[in-house]
């Protein structure tokens, strides 16, 4: 699977060169300056300083860095960020770019030019990042330059007299646009626990530009609107809308238009403080298998040929149909509302497969704008069978039936800690989790949020990088 571009030209480090090849640095002799674009964001400027020090750790050479395109253009440069002159500079070469992320890295005999659509929907609110992306893959082909794992130990630079490239022109724009939850606990807004972020940022997984929530949607509604609207929680057995199992995993009445109204004013509020955001979430509280809604209307939503699934209420347990109908029907409707308030806009509504969802749905079959996030959990564990299922459905078929009927959806294992992953203990599936990831891409899949990589990188390091 690629999550980002591929090696196209060797680095050369013959003594002999072609009319045509371009020398980057060369040792004792000096290096070719780095052009940056002037309105570069701080992750790209980052992004060139780490190029010019890997330049130079090849081959003792470092590059100057200039911002902004000067009034006299260099005979020979690297260009990063598309600026005025550039495509002077490339008479050939289509600066428009067409997909979300994709990325330029081109060489002529003269001038290499590294750039990507970056999109910014504020000054402070950047959604595409190309050009850092397209920095750090040039950095790996062009260069040579891996990061096995965090840390100075697990970066590979080797030594060459001289950085010679040929003339090549590569464009690359990645399947996967949700990438942060891959190394979840690395991500860059987990400050807590995090520690590899500068590692995960140079794989390019991280600055996606589809943001994905990996839980769920509804955890604090119980304190915000128990008292003022009770009729928006999910109808007991017994009569009540108490919240059963507990205020965090409180499920609503679906079908109650107030649950809807609500949730497009946290949408709107969302926009506010953070004008970027395309994904909203309308996914069911966690406890997946306890205090459903039991009214008609929400009855009414699920199919009668679903999966028999066990439910739990309040000293109550009984067999009812899967879910999955009833959540595509309330993430459609919740993607009605999402296009009629913000016509033109590529706003998403964030739905799990998850719990009693798990099977795919009967009859209903999500939006275009509905984005599935499938919780089968078959990382590295192909043939576990869910324990919910009254068929012995394994994860694997239930996440293939979900793509037979979904136009967009995420994959997210929830993995847990099957061997020990959150304490450390060896557990080495690399040929499966190889399998595994091909797989989920060649279904189509547009994001990945592994929960339970953790960073131990002593003994889990093979089965992560």
């Amino acid at each position: 699977m690629k999550f980002f571009g591929l090696v196209v030209v060797a680095l050369s480090s013959v003594s002999w060169l072609r009319a045509a090849d371009l020398v980057l640095a060369e040792k004792g002799k000096g290096a070719l300056p780095i052009v940056l674009a002037k309105e570069s964001s701080a992750f790209t400027r980052e992004a060139v300083k780490e190029l010019a020090v890997s330049i130079e750790k090849v081959t003792g050479a470092r590059p100057q860095i200039i911002e902004g395109e000067p009034a006299v253009v260099p005979p020979q440069a690297i260009w990063v960020g598309v600026q005025p002159g550039v495509a002077k500079l490339f008479p050939g070469t289509n600066f428009e770019f067409q997909h979300p992320e994709e990325t330029l890295l081109a060489a002529n005999d003269k001038h290499v030019v590294i750039a990507g659509r970056d999109r910014w929907v504020a000054p402070n609110a950047q959604t595409e990042y190309g050009t850092v992306n397209a920095v750090y893959s040039f950095m790996q082909d062009q260069l040579g330059v891996r990061w096995l794992w965090p840390g100075e130990l697990g970066e590979d630079v080797i030594p060459k007299e001289r950085i010679v490239i040929a003339p090549f022109e590569q464009r690359y724009h990645p399947q996967i646009r949700s990438r942060e939850g891959v190394f979840h606990y690395s991500s860059l807004d987990n400050k807590g626990y995090g520690k590899s972020h500068e590692w995960t940022l140079r794989q390019r997984l991280q600055l996606g530009s589809l943001a994905m929530e990996g839980g769920h949607g509804f955890g604090d509604w119980w304190e915000r609107y128990h008292d003022k609207h009770p009729e928006i929680f999910a109808l007991q057995p017994d009569g009540t809308r108490s919240g059963f199992p507990n205020p965090r995993t409180a499920k609503l009445c679906v079908s109650n238009p107030l649950v809807l109204k609500l949730w497009l004013e946290d949408v709107e509020a969302d926009l506010k403080a953070n004008p970027g955001k395309t994904v909203f979430n309308a996914s069911p509280n966690d406890g997946w298998a306890s205090g459903h809604c039991v009214c008609v209307n929400c009855r009414a939503w699920d199919h009668p040929d679903g999966e028999p699934r066990r439910f739990n209420w309040y000293k109550l347990a009984e067999v009812h149909p899967a879910l999955s109908d009833r959540d595509v029907t309330f993430a459609n409707k919740a993607g009605e509302l999402l296009k009629a308030r913000y016509p033109g806009k590529d706003y998403r509504v964030l739905m799990l497969s998850y719990g009693h969802s798990r099977p795919a749905p009967v009859a209903a079959r999500p939006a275009d704008n509905v984005l599935m996030t499938l919780v089968a959990n078959f990382y590295g564990r192909t043939g576990l069978v869910d324990i919910g299922s009254t068929r012995g459905d394994t994860y694997r078929e239930q996440f293939d039936a979900w793509t037979k009927v979904s136009s967009s959806f995420l994959w997210r294992p929830n993995t847990g800690s099957p061997a020990g992953w959150q304490q450390g203990l060896p557990d080495l599936s690399t040929q499966q989790t190889i399998r595994d990831l091909k797989d989920v891409a060649a279904a189509g899949c547009v994001g990945i949020f592994i929960d339970g990589v953790w960073e131990h990188w002593a003994t889990l390091a093979p089965n992560t990088t």
